[in-house]
Formats: structure tokens, sequence, C-alpha cells
């Protein structure tokens, strides 16, 4: 919970965002998550830790209400959490939509502003070409994991053509698809797969290295867009006890600033790190990443096709 906290936290204009939108939420019961996670921000820098310790109970049990399976003090997945947090704060926008229409003002949700991307998925049979073309919406994407790889090589492997078992009313069996970008986030959360079946069906840890970039161009057919590291959430241990840890960009840090200055937080203990030293160190670790879109590139490409060992 803690390094899934921290790392919402670096993302200030998402914040922000909750903040703003307070004369919407501030009274509806119904939104203790946001509030909770405010008052969170405004302690954050706080040495308080009694008062800090009440509000992460509240938290982790506005959380539990809804989801049971955090009830508990057992080992939960990081990634599970998160994915669980954004889910319910998404899930309160018809409601607040609604609340701010009787106020005479507009909501907007901070997951759909900032998280929230589509993604084209086209389906060709191999037998008569026929296409058929729908579009989904994310929060995250799961890639899998490629030892040695690049962050941007495991995105493009995420995005090249698969082939399927489908039949077609022509009557081929055979089929291929895609994913493509057709919008992208403000801020692209990625989650690593450290955690795996082997051929016998076993759960097991994945240590595999990958090349951790700190900027990173990710390729669609309208333009190619930067994106540079803000927040990795990394997992130490194995399958069956492990600790998670948060590295995030220093508050108020440009990430043109060539003072690349960081903080690692490790529960209570918090101290300063680097971008590059991350990059560095996490290889083995990274499990969750954030990455923040910095602006479109004037170049205009077709994705590329890159060569990727799997």
């Amino acid at each position: 919970m803690n390094s899934s906290l921290q790392s919402l936290l670096a993302l200030e204009e998402f914040i922000g965002d909750i903040v703003s939108m307070q004369k919407v939420w501030s009274f509806v019961p119904e939104a203790q998550l946001l509030r909770t996670l405010v008052d969170i921000k405004k302690i954050h820098t706080s040495t308080d830790p009694q008062r800090k310790r009440l509000l992460l109970f509240s938290f982790k049990k506005t959380v539990s209400d809804q989801a049971p399976a955090f009830r508990s003090n057992l080992q939960n997945d990081a990634y599970e959490f998160l994915t669980t947090v954004l889910a319910h704060m998404r899930g309160l926008s018809p409601l607040l939509h609604k609340v701010a229409s009787h106020l005479g003002t507009r909501y907007t949700c901070p997951v759909e502003s900032h998280l929230v991307f589509k993604m084209d998925i086209t389906r060709m049979c191999k037998s008569c070409d026929i296409r058929s073309l729908r579009q989904e919406e994310f929060t995250n994407l799961s890639l899998d994991l490629i030892p040695e790889a690049t962050v941007e090589q495991m995105l493009q492997l995420y995005l090249t053509e698969t082939q399927l078992e489908y039949k077609c009313n022509c009557g081929g069996t055979e089929s291929a698809q895609r994913f493509s970008f057709a919008t992208l986030p403000e801020v692209l959360l990625l989650h690593l797969k450290r955690f795996r079946c082997t051929s016998v069906c076993k759960l097991e840890k994945a240590n595999d290295p990958i090349r951790l970039p700190a900027n990173m161009v990710v390729y669609t057919r309208k333009g190619n867009v930067q994106y540079s590291l803000i927040s990795s959430i990394s997992h130490f241990g194995v399958l069956e006890l492990g600790h998670y840890i948060c590295d995030s960009v220093h508050p108020g840090t440009d990430l043109g600033e060539s003072s690349d200055r960081w903080l690692t937080f490790n529960d209570s203990q918090v101290c300063e790190t680097s971008g590059s030293h991350i990059c560095k160190e996490r290889q083995h670790t990274a499990y969750i990443l954030f990455y923040k879109k910095q602006g479109v590139q004037e170049r205009w490409t077709d994705e590329p096709h890159q060569d990727v060992e799997t």
C-alpha cells in the first residue's frame, strides 16, 4: 500500500486535479477514498507518525470495504492493490458527475484524464483477409518480461501481431490480432510480469534483468511520443515473502533538469537518490513503471518493427 501511495503522490497533476474537484466530492459519503488520499497528501512531509498511521489505516479500510481481499494483514500484490484503487476512483465518476451537475459545475475524473487510453484491436482472417476492428479502454498494460530487453522492446512485443484460432464465416480457422494505440495517456502505467506460471503450472518470481530507460519513445501511426520515467515500484524477495519499495522523482523537480533528483521510499525510510541510479539498480526488481508524456515529436511514422528475442 505504501509503495502504491507514494507512486500516486508523485503524479502531481493527477493529485492536483483531485484537489481541484474538492467542492464536488467533499461531502459525498461514497468518496471517502478521495478524501483520505487528499488528507494523506497534506501530511506527506509531516514527521508525525501517529497522524500518518491513522490516515493509512483509514485508507486501507476504505479500499478493503470495496475489495475484501485487502482486509487482512496478509501479503498482497502491489499491482492488484493499485489497480483496485484506480478502479474505485473511476467508479465514482457517474455519481460525481451528477453531484457536479446539481452544483452547476463539472467533474473530471483524474483517472480518465491522466491514465486512461484507448487501443484499437484489429483482427484479420488469414484466409479471406476480412478485418474487424474494436476499441477498448485501458488504464495500464501488462508486459511479458523479456530478459535483457528494454521496456520499449517489451512494449513493442505487446503491439506485435499474434496468431489466433478463430473460425471465420469463410471457413478459415486462423486469424491474426494486433493492438495499436488509438490515444495515449498523460501517464503510461506499465506492469512487468515478474510473477509467472512454470511449465508445471507452478507460480514463481522472475528476477531476470531488463533495461530500464529514463526516457522512451512510444510509436503510433499518428506520431511518436516521448515519455520519461517519473516513478517505479520494485519487488524484492521471493513469491512467498517479499517487500515493495517506491522510487520517484523529487517533488517539484523539472524532468529536464540536470540535477536528476529522486527519492527512494522504503516504508518509513526515505533517502535521496537519482534517476540514473534507479535505472541501473532496479533492473532485476522493477515491477510497476510510471512514464509521463513529454511531448509529440515532429516526425510522423508507422509503428516500427523491432526484432525482439523472446
